[in-house]
């Protein structure tokens, strides 16, 4: 089974990475199928878009949706190993991307030529999302692990020097997102199976501080909200939720204290904030849009319908005027990444 690629202009561009099928993996609703995951521009005109079903990196052009190169994560043949998320290095010398089934594995490459560097195995059931330290010299991998509910998964704490795990603390349910403060001091973790937020102190990696993600919180295994992904804001004060089922975003101070909630698009996924941090946008899976937050009157300021079902990952220019924004498909329709002008707020 091959894949193939087409470009769409229409004002910026349009994506379709078309795959020959497509299964369930690691999204935020397991009976929904799964395309292109994570995105990640880079600033030389990298775009990194996780393919799940094809257990490969795509490698595109931002300025024109193309597929410059395709980067195989497959380890075993007759199986899918579903790479998840892709992150870049604070010095932009490599990125890394975790595959989240058979062996969960951290993979490190060289942005010079995507040379393969080497890979981390993950003491874990599954791995998620990865949050990097500002020294690039941690990242933390939460275990999306939704086999028991109600019971915590751990964050495994990867060198990143020599790909070495240097402890696995145990954290809540369902850890999707593990976030570094702006400071390298905390890293806070979105529950979406506990509807919680964790802080750790990311030297020591002992709890600092837990609490609810909302006063309609649900029990341990029983999620009412399902925090799925959360952002810092610039500053370090804010932290961004996104409440999947809510379909809500929340801010609150590191402490706890709940500053506000904004309701956006159905079943928000993955979130993301402009450099000035004025700005959050979401990718709202449910309804198939974007939402844009002014993040200082709290309210959403638009919703753009993207024109491709479940999207998922969501990363922004270094600007932040073009979000770009991985969609998973469905069986019927193949996965896309759709790249949308902020300033216009059109794609």
């Amino acid at each position: 089974m091959g894949s193939s690629a087409d470009v769409l202009k229409r004002g910026a561009w349009m994506a379709i990475v078309a795959v020959a099928a497509l299964v369930a993996g690691c999204s935020s609703d397991s009976s929904q199928p799964n395309g292109p995951g994570d995105a990640n521009p880079e600033s030389d005109g990298r775009l990194y878009v996780t393919s799940g079903f094809t257990d490969e990196v795509l490698r595109m052009d931002p300025s024109d949706g193309a597929i410059v190169s395709r980067i195989p994560t497959e380890r075993r043949r007759d199986e899918v190993d579903e790479p998840h998320a892709v992150a870049i290095s604070p010095d932009g010398r490599h990125w890394y991307a975790t595959v989240a089934h058979g062996e969960p594995t951290l993979w490190k490459y060289e942005m010079l030529g995507d040379r393969l560097v080497g890979r981390a195995t993950l003491p874990t059931a599954g791995a998620a999302r990865i949050g990097i330290t500002p020294d690039g010299a941690r990242a933390f991998v939460p275990d999306y692990d939704r086999s028991q509910p109600g019971v915590p998964s751990r964050v495994s704490v990867v060198d990143l020097a020599d790909l070495s795990v240097v402890a696995t603390p145990v954290v809540c349910g369902g850890p999707h997102h593990a976030e570094v403060d702006p400071a390298g001091d905390l890293v806070a973790v979105a529950c979406s199976l506990s509807d919680e937020i964790v802080l750790l102190d990311a030297r020591t990696l002992e709890e600092r501080d837990r609490f609810a993600a909302g006063p309609e919180a649900g029990p341990p295994g029983q999620p009412a909200l399902k925090p799925l992904n959360l952002a810092w804001s610039p500053d370090g004060d804010v932290i961004w939720v996104g409440l999947h089922l809510a379909g809500t975003v929340r801010a609150f101070r590191p402490n706890g204290e709940i500053i506000g909630t904004v309701t956006v698009g159905s079943r928000p996924a993955q979130i993301a904030l402009t450099p000035d941090g004025g700005t959050l946008v979401t990718a709202n899976r449910g309804d198939a849009s974007l939402s844009m937050v002014d993040t200082n009157s709290l309210v959403e300021t638009s919703r753009i319908s993207l024109g491709a079902e479940h999207p998922h990952g969501i990363a922004l220019d270094e600007q932040g005027l073009r979000a770009f924004v991985s969609c998973e498909g469905t069986p019927q329709t193949s996965g896309r990444a759709v790249a949308v002008d902020l300033v216009n707020r059109s794609i």
